[in-house]
Formats: structure tokens, sequence, C-alpha cells
């Protein structure tokens, strides 16, 4: 049995099999071999989204207390939402090619509570350059519908000085630094990173493709202070 593209009647509650009979209604129950859709919504009694999965046009954009902040239509993938309605995370892929060379991205993420996301599982490859790891980065403590203005206002600017340094003191006021990476660089090495508030890398494990393996610990400043090899 299939059916094509119903995501609409599925959220009415009015399923239709493949001949056009209403197999399920009024919140009954549905079996299907096989079902083609666009876009499932899956929503809470009072009408609350808790997970979207879509692909790429019909992608919902990051909802945080009720402010769009964008991004519909670019996201294929799942969108996990919290009791409140607020994007909480998501698991998504996407490829393409750029100036003739392919690209290709895969990631599941959760979101700290009112802000971006916190921890992240991703793969990224260009230009035969790859990357994959598990990330844990701080957020802000201010909801990010209340810093996301002040970052668009930025956006619009034209390039040059004026919008550089605006930008990095939006990045001082608002910090989301990286605190723990764990995974493969695209030097081909696998390392493990921990950082201190600020985000800057204080010791790193690493064993390159050779099989050579280093922990370095470094200063505040970057310089590494002390090495221990295998």
């Amino acid at each position: 049995m299939r059916v094509g593209l119903i995501a609409a009647a599925v959220l009415t509650g009015a399923v239709l099999a493949g001949n056009g009979e209403a197999v399920a209604q009024g919140g009954g129950k549905a079996t299907f071999d096989e079902i083609e859709v666009q876009r499932i919504n899956v929503v809470e009694p009072d009408g609350k989204p808790r997970m979207v999965l879509s692909n790429k046009d019909r992608s919902p954009g990051a909802v945080v207390n009720g402010v769009d902040l964008g991004n519909a239509g670019t996201r294929p993938g799942m969108t996990f939402y919290n009791g409140e309605g607020d994007e909480a995370g998501g698991l998504g892929t996407d490829n393409g090619v750029n100036g003739g060379k392919p690209w290709a991205v895969g990631q599941l993420s959760f979101d700290q509570y009112k802000q971006d996301q916190t921890l992240v599982l991703r793969y990224m490859e260009q230009e035969g350059v790859r990357g994959v790891g598990l990330a844990v980065d701080d957020r802000p403590e201010t909801p990010l519908p209340e810093s996301f203005e002040e970052y668009r206002k930025i956006e619009q600017m034209p390039p040059g000085p004026e919008r550089d340094q605006a930008m990095a003191a939006y990045r001082k006021k608002y910090p989301s630094p990286q605190r723990v990476f764990i995974g493969k660089n695209p030097d081909k090495s696998s390392a493990v990173t921990l950082a201190d508030g600020k985000g800057a890398p204080r010791i790193v494990m690493r064993v390159d493709q050779d099989g050579n393996p280093r922990i370095q610990f470094l200063n505040a400043a970057g310089k590494v202070t002390r090495t221990i090899k295998g």
C-alpha cells in the first residue's frame, strides 16, 4: 500500500489509502506498508509541536519563545521541540556541489534551553577534506531571540571594518566558546581537545595518522608549556 504526499491529511486526522478510501479518522489508528510524504508534524494534544520530519523545501524555521529565527526551507531532516514549543535540536544531512567540487554534511544536535546547539555530533566534507567529531559548546544565558535581532542588524551591514568590529563586539557580548572536541581532524589525526571558558585549548591529546601519540598542555595565550610523547 502506498500513499503519496499525504502529510496534510495525516495532520487533520484523515488518512487516505491508495484507492482514496478513508481508513483512519478522528484520532484513529492506521497501518501502512509504505508512506511517501514531504513533511510530517508530530504534535501534543494541545497542538504544540514536538517533532517535524521534512524534506528541504518544507523544513521549518527555528522558533524560540514564539520568535521565528529563520532558516525555513533550508534544513532537510528531523527537528526536535521541547514542551514549550521551542526548537531543541535536530538531525539532518545535506550535500551539494560548490564550484564543481562536492561537499557533504551530517549532524545530530541538541540545544541549550532557549538557546542554540550545545551538543553536536557532526560530519563535514569539502573538496575531499573530512572532519568528524563530537563537540560541546557553551552558550550565553541570554535567550536567543533577545540577541538575534542584534545579530540580524550586523549581518545586514555592508562588508568592511565597521561590520567586522560590530561582529567582534557581538561575539564578546554573547560568547559561545567550544569547550570539548572529540573526533578526527582534517589532517587525519584523532584528537581530544579540552578548552577553558574562553574557548582557548588547554589540553590536547592527539594521535596523528602515522600513529604518533602526544599530549600537549597550553597556557591561555595558546603557547605549549609541556608535551608528553608516547
